[in-house]
């Protein structure tokens, strides 16, 4: 059965997405700090504006165009870290080099007491010459790093292939988790809305971890048992958002209004889903 909310909802999403591809693929990286603030500031903005001007069309479809912009402006950067990251320890593993963490400066049991921490550095060597060991500033790591950046920026890399394989199965399965939670919505009688107060739980204790690991942590470990976290939570959001737009459907709403702020956040879990995938298959292929 044709419903006219739910056609509205996903023609908004669809155009996001393709918006948002789009940007993402003209911005491959961000020239200074002061772009990656302004463009963060710029979103939240916006984000405020689209919530406060749902109820005015066109506005509220040109303000959501201003956003996907704005999110594939900052997602096209991070893509490429993440690929970049992923092809330079694929590089490593082909040159037979290892990292390993080495204490330079154990902490003393008061220090620890006092939140101090082992002062550790990372090293390299060669599998062949375990004992010859350098670090980032040494001739040798610049040497393969200098290796690496001009295979790389010609995009003759033998991994680009592999990496362009871990994007699509990141959004494979996020294409997957979106079908799968919206066919258990609409055929279950279910009342997926009582997450919600558990779901934003989760995702306060999420932003937490983040910030730590940015700040304090600064893990990969972490990170990645912070995507797996991540995926969890942005699946139960999705299931929370197809049911809030299911009831707006059962109750015959049609609004642009009820349209745009489902569209957003449906948008919202779908973005930080495939991020989420796209770093837990990054990270499971080193």
């Amino acid at each position: 059965m044709f419903d006219l909310l739910f056609a509205k909802t996903f023609t908004l999403v669809g155009g996001m997405l393709v918006i948002t591809t789009i940007f993402s693929r003209i911005n491959k990286a961000y020239e200074t700090t002061e772009e990656a603030i302004i463009n963060l500031a710029g979103s939240f903005i916006i984000l405020f504006l689209i919530f406060g001007f749902s109820e005015f069309f066109p506005y509220n479809i040109i303000l959501l165009a201003v956003f996907s912009g704005l999110i594939g402006w900052s997602i096209g950067p991070t893509i490429s870290e993440l690929g970049r990251s992923f092809k330079l320890r694929q590089y490593f593993k082909k040159k037979g080099v290892i990292s390993k963490n080495i204490i330079t400066k154990k902490s003393t049991g008061w220090d620890k007491f006092w939140g101090g921490k082992d002062e550790k550095k990372t090293m390299y060597y060669d599998k062949k010459n375990p004992k010859d060991m350098f670090d980032k500033d040494s001739e040798k790591y610049k040497s393969i790093i200098n290796d690496f950046e001009s295979s790389y920026q010609l995009k003759k890399d033998s991994y680009d292939q592999e990496w362009q394989n871990i994007v699509f199965q990141a959004m494979l399965g996020t294409t997957i988790a979106v079908l799968s939670t919206s066919f258990l919505v609409f055929n279950s009688s279910f009342n997926f809305g009582i997450l919600g107060g558990y779901l934003f739980i989760a995702l306060i204790i999420l932003i937490i971890m983040s910030f730590l690991n940015t700040m304090v942590f600064k893990s990969r470990i972490f990170s990645l048992a912070k995507s797996y976290v991540g995926v969890l939570i942005f699946t139960g959001y999705l299931l929370y958002d197809f049911n809030l737009l299911e009831q707006r459907m059962n109750l015959g709403d049609d609004s642009w209004s009820s349209a745009v702020i489902i569209a957003v956040n449906l948008y919202l879990d779908i973005i930080n889903l495939f991020l989420d995938l796209l770093m837990i298959l990054a990270e499971g292929g080193n």
